[in-house]
C-alpha cells in the first residue's frame, strides 16, 4: 500500500491524468459528484486533497480510495510523495497490484480492534443478540434435562418393574397349574361317565348324580360357614411347654377368659365358650393359633367390633391378635382382594408397597380393602 506524509503547503501540480493506484483510470472528481447528484456541481462542491486541502480538479494529479471509492476523497501526488513518473504508471500500468486506502478504510483493514460503523455495526450486534438467545435456551434445555428425571426414581421404577415380572410368572405358574389340574379332573370325569355308561347309568342319571353332589357340595360349604360364625382365632397366644393336653387346655382358657375380661370387660363362665382347642400338631418351638368357639355370636361381636382395645397398655396382652374363623374359600377371596390392592397401589403410587399394611373390612358385598400406613415406614 503506497502513503504519503501530509504536506503543510497547498502546492499546485502539474496537469496529469487522475487515477487510482489499481491502474484503471478514475473518473474526475466533477464526474463523480454529479453521478450521485445527477447534475454538475458548483466549483465549491469540488473534493480536496485530504491531505494538503488543495482543490482536486480535471488537471490535478490524485489518487481515489480503492477501498470505498468516494467522490469525496482523493490525495495529490504530492501528499503522496509520488514522482510524476510514478504515478503515470501507477495510473496507466493495468497489472500493478498497488492500493491506496483512506484513513477510515486502512483502519478497517489493518486494526484487529477497528469496530466498523453504521450498518455493519448493527449487523455485529444482530449477531450477538442471535448468539446470547442460543446460548440461553440452550441453557434451558439443560436445566430440562437436569430435573427430568432423578436417578432415584428411576431405581424405584426398576424395582416396581421386576416385582411386577415376578408377579405375572407366578401368575402363569399358578395358572398352568389350575389347568393341568382341571384337565386331570376332566380326564377322570370323562373316565368315570365312560365306566358308568359302560354299567348302564343313563346320561339323565349321571346329570341328576352331577347336580346332587354339586347341592352337597353348597350345603357342606354353608354348613361349615354357620359353623364358623361364632368362633374367633387368636394369635401368639403363650403356650404352656408341656405333654400334659388338660393342663395346656386350661391354661389356655384361664388366658382368654383373663384377655376378655381385661381388654373387652366380658366376664364369662364356662359355658359361655362351647369350644377352645389349638391348631396344628403341638411342638415345643412353635405357638399355634388358638380357636375359641362362642356359645353366643352376640359375644363373638363384642369382641370383634371392639379390636381397637387390644392396643391398650397391658404388658400381658402385648402382640395378641384376633380375626374372624373363615372359610378356605373366604380365605382365597380376601387373598386375591389384597392382592389386587397391592398391585394397584403399585401400578399407581410412588411410595413403596412396604410401608402400608392392606386390610379387609365389611361384610359379604360390602367387603373392601383399606390400607394404612406403617408408624416405621419411609418416604
Amino acid at each position: 500500500m503506497v502513503r504519503g506524509k501530509t504536506q503543510p503547503t497547498v502546492q499546485k501540480v502539474q496537469s496529469v491524468k487522475r487515477g487510482s493506484a489499481k491502474g484503471t483510470p478514475a473518473p474526475s472528481p466533477l464526474q463523480a459528484a454529479s453521478r450521485i447528484q445527477g447534475k454538475l456541481l458548483p466549483p465549491s462542491s469540488i473534493p480536496s486533497c485530504c491531505g494538503c486541502g488543495v482543490l482536486v480538479s480535471d488537471d490535478t494529479k490524485a489518487l481515489q480510495c480503492d477501498r470505498c471509492v468516494s467522490p469525496h476523497i482523493w490525495k495529490c501526488a504530492e501528499c503522496l510523495n509520488l514522482s510524476a513518473d510514478v504515478y503515470d504508471h501507477l495510473t496507466s500500468d493495468a497489472n500493478v497490484s498497488l492500493r491506496w486506502f483512506c484513513d477510515n478504510c486502512d483502519k478497517a483493514v489493518m486494526d484487529k480492534n477497528y469496530v466498523p460503523s453504521g450498518g455493519q455495526n448493527d449487523k455485529l450486534d444482530q449477531l450477538i443478540t442471535v448468539i446470547e438467545k442460543v446460548m440461553d435456551r440452550y441453557e434451558n434445555i439443560e436445566r430440562k434435562l437436569d430435573n427430568k428425571c432423578d436417578m432415584s426414581d428411576v431405581t424405584k421404577l426398576e424395582e416396581r418393574i421386576k416385582l411386577l415380572e415376578d408377579k405375572a410368572l407366578k401368575h402363569e405358574s399358578d395358572t398352568s397349574h389350575k389347568l393341568d389340574m382341571l384337565n386331570e379332573q376332566l380326564r377322570t370325569s370323562i373316565t368315570s361317565c365312560n365306566i358308568e355308561r359302560e354299567n348302564g347309568i343313563s346320561d339323565e342319571e349321571m346329570i341328576k348324580s352331577a347336580v346332587q353332589e354339586e347341592i352337597n357340595r353348597k350345603t357342606s360349604e354353608e354348613q361349615d360357614l354357620e359353623n364358623r360364625k361364632q368362633n374367633i382365632i387368636i394369635y401368639r397366644v403363650p403356650e404352656k411347654k408341656t405333654d400334659n393336653v388338660s393342663d395346656r387346655k386350661l391354661s389356655d382358657t384361664v388366658f382368654v377368659k383373663d384377655l376378655l375380661d381385661g381388654v373387652f370387660n366380658t366376664k364369662l363362665e364356662d359355658q359361655d365358650i362351647e369350644k377352645i382347642y389349638r391348631l396344628g400338631h403341638w411342638t415345643e418351638d412353635k405357638t399355634r393359633p388358638l380357636l375359641v368357639k362362642f356359645k353366643n355370636y352376640e359375644q363373638k361381636e363384642h369382641v370383634m367390633s371392639n379390636l381397637s382395645n387390644l392396643r391398650q397398655p397391658i404388658d400381658r396382652f402385648k402382640g395378641i391378635g384376633i380375626s374372624h374363623d373363615l372359610h378356605p374359600k373366604e380365605r382365597e377371596e380376601i387373598k386375591s382382594m389384597v392382592e389386587k390392592a397391592k398391585q394397584e397401589h403399585i401400578a399407581n403410587e410412588v411410595d413403596d408397597v412396604g410401608n402400608y399394611r392392606f386390610l379387609v373390612v365389611g361384610k359379604g358385598p360390602r367387603k373392601q380393602v383399606i390400607k394404612h400406613k406403617r408408624k416405621n415406614s419411609s418416604v
